[in-house]
């Protein structure tokens, strides 16, 4: 029998922001359940919400996939196999741009991030990093060290070694606007 995952946006949703509206203080906020991450209007103005959706794939008469998202409530049964969509929305409510706005989103207990799957924001200088040591150090490309006929050579890391996707939302956010950014993960 397959064994049946219950997720819910507690465990999914910590996530780490640090933005600078022009120069202001930064800081840092810390983990919530399933309302929007929402930053205190006086040091942080930007608006985070994490979405989950479940892949369904059903064939059509003609033999094509159609592939569509269906969201996910906060508490759902997912099993080993299931492809999940993460989304994280960031809404700069202010009139002013913000700079340096860096999210970065844990993999969730029991998922492997799908290798390549992370959408970075469309924006001047966007990138999106990732983690394999957990969200200690970030790279575009992780990689680890493994043991060849006798030497030791790097190589890219496995799926199963991620920890945590990084997005630098660019050089800056601009004033009363939203960006978008996701990644898959499969239920183990």
């Amino acid at each position: 029998m397959a064994q049946i995952w219950r997720i819910s946006f507690v465990a999914a949703t910590a996530m780490t922001l640090v933005a600078t509206p022009l120069g202001a203080l930064t800081g840092t906020s810390g983990q919530r359940g399933t309302e929007p991450l929402l930053v205190q209007q006086q040091q942080q103005p930007v608006a985070l919400t994490l979405s989950a959706e479940l892949r369904q794939v059903r064939r059509e008469a003609n033999g094509q996939e159609q592939i569509s998202w269906n969201p996910l409530p906060a508490t759902a049964r997912v099993v080993p196999g299931n492809i999940l969509r993460y989304t994280v929305t960031a809404q700069n409510n202010t009139s002013r741009n913000m700079r340096n706005l860096v999210v970065s989103q844990p993999i969730p207990e029991g998922m492997t991030y799908l290798l390549q799957s992370a959408v970075a924001a469309k924006a001047a200088g966007a990138t999106v990093d990732y983690s394999i040591d957990g969200g200690r150090t970030f790279t575009s490309k992780p990689t680890i060290r493994v043991r060849e006929n006798g030497q030791v050579v790097e190589r890219p890391a496995p799926a199963e070694a991620y920890t945590h996707v990084r997005w630098n939302f660019g050089e800056q956010l601009p004033a009363n606007t939203r960006v978008v950014v996701s990644y898959q993960v499969r239920v183990r």
